[in-house]
């Protein structure tokens, strides 16, 4: 437009009417589609947060036809340069946080006391050609510098101590954390409305807190951007005002990504290059509940606090349950259960670099690293076998059902390998099987808890050995 004058965020005033402004899109809300009331037309509006310096965002809501707004979305980006040119300028009086109230659970909080707002036929949006990139280097870069102080973030070990008690109100924490793994994206149906919704489940970790924690998107556009730009184990966010809950489908506290989320990819400064130091030394690690516990086997001469199966459970989920994430114990009980003849798995595959596990239907791990070890002087197969057998404990107390025989604790025990396992017959396989099933046993276990990233608490034996009724009898505990 004619006459528009370009001004930085921070100049803005409510009386200047022909602004033209230049920034970076951090972030935008998908556009929310209504029926006018005037016109029996649908009419939609969208919003952008944009940022021109170190110091300065602002929010910039956009309202048209849905035909408008909606080109608009698909046009531009998260951190694609735009224009916004002669723009309302409104003041919002949520500079500060106390003042911020229910318009925080839409937007992010802007560091100035305006929004902008287009209106159809009052003010433009145009976006910036990617051969224009090298004319705003500058804007491009702060992508990469966030607007608050890294050093200002919270640990995942600070905020995953809050009960569910103290999250029925919302709170939002920053976060600086590494992307560990990705879950496949699920699609959902709005209960509302009955559109369909994807959301995106990340497991994110930190220096404080490796077993991770789930965030959650349901914002397409970041999905889009998480799935194409951010890497396991290579990929630091700066979170800011990510929402923090209790989820009592997880029974553990997740991150939410909100509207009123920001985030910068891989942030530059000392705690990021902290935090990449901390991912070398976890980068072969599985949060698959399994694996993780595997590669992390206890001592068995170091378990020696002795349980019944009553106290496990109460220990692990009831009313004895505590902080810790894991804990050990010594079980004197009888093997009733034992699924060494194959009606379930037995013998499971796991990828020859990272350890990761593999479906039964995978052949070779898709991790970019894998892949590339893979391809530099390997022959043969990217996977190798283990035992993943399940076994079920009993004493007079109750019955232990998620023990698992795995790895080099079950071919010891055993005395067979799973390459010899998988040329057994049906009879051989039943032999092995009676030779321990019905029999009383010193197990050692290794126990882990339920949270939102292993959904389900997970119990591995570390040791065992046949017991005589007399030793059982000396041992037997009461509760």
């Amino acid at each position: 437009m004619a006459g528009a004058l370009p001004k930085k965020i921070s100049e803005l005033t409510a009386e200047i009417t022909n602004a033209l402004i230049t920034a970076i899109v951090l972030t935008k809300t998908t556009p929310n589609h209504f029926l006018s009331r005037e016109s029996n037309e649908y009419r939609s509006v969208m919003s952008f947060t944009l940022r021109d310096s170190k110091r300065h965002i602002i929010n910039c809501k956009v309202w048209g036809t849905k035909e408008q707004v909606s080109s608009y979305n698909s046009q531009v980006k998260i951190y694609d340069i735009i224009d916004i040119i002669a723009p309302s300028i409104v003041p919002t009086l949520v500079h500060d946080q106390s003042s911020f109230g229910n318009y925080s659970r839409f937007q992010p909080l802007p560091t100035v006391p305006f929004s902008l707002v287009l209106n159809e036929g009052q003010g433009r949006l145009d976006k910036h050609h990617y051969r224009d990139m090298d004319a705003f280097c500058e804007l491009h870069n702060l992508r990469r510098v966030s607007h608050k102080p890294l050093c200002s973030s919270l640990k995942l070990q600070d905020v995953r101590s809050i009960s569910s008690e103290n999250n029925k109100k919302e709170q939002f924490v920053d976060l600086l954390v590494l992307v560990a793994a990705q879950r496949p994206v699920k699609e959902l149906r709005s209960k509302r409305n009955g559109e369909s919704l994807s959301c995106l489940e990340l497991i994110v970790i930190d220096s404080s807190y490796a077993d991770g924690i789930v965030l959650t998107i349901w914002q397409p556009d970041w999905i889009h951007r998480a799935q194409h730009y951010w890497e396991a184990m290579r990929t630091v966010i700066h979170l800011i005002e990510v929402k923090l809950g209790y989820s009592e489908f997880y029974k553990s506290i997740i991150l939410s990504f909100t509207g009123r989320t920001l985030a910068y990819e891989n942030p530059i400064g000392p705690e990021v290059d902290a935090i990449m130091q901390f991912a070398e030394t976890t980068a072969n690690k599985s949060w698959d509940s399994l694996a993780f516990t595997m590669n992390n086997m206890q001592d068995a001469n170091l378990i020696t606090t002795q349980m019944t199966v009553k106290q496990l459970y109460a220990r692990a989920e009831g009313h004895l349950k505590d902080d810790a994430e894991h804990f050990t114990a010594v079980l004197y009980a009888m093997l009733t259960f034992f699924d060494f003849d194959g009606t379930g798995q037995v013998v499971s595959r796991k990828c020859k670099s990272c350890q990761a596990l593999l479906t039964r239907h995978q052949t070779s791990c898709d991790s970019a690293s894998c892949l590339l070890a893979f391809s530099i002087n390997h022959d043969g197969e990217k996977f190798e076998y283990f035992f993943n057998i399940n076994m079920q404990f009993s004493d007079h107390t109750g019955t232990l059902l998620e023990s698992r025989l795995c790895g080099a604790v079950a071919e010891r025990i055993l005395a067979v390998t799973p390459q010899e396992y998988r040329i057994l017959n049906d009879d051989e396989k039943e032999k092995y099987k009676w030779k321990f099933l019905m029999d009383h046993f010193e197990v050692k276990l290794l126990v882990r808890k339920a949270n939102a990233v292993r959904r389900q608490m997970s119990v591995i034996v570390v040791d065992m050995k046949p017991v005589e009724i007399p030793e059982l009898a000396a041992k037997m505990c009461v509760f």
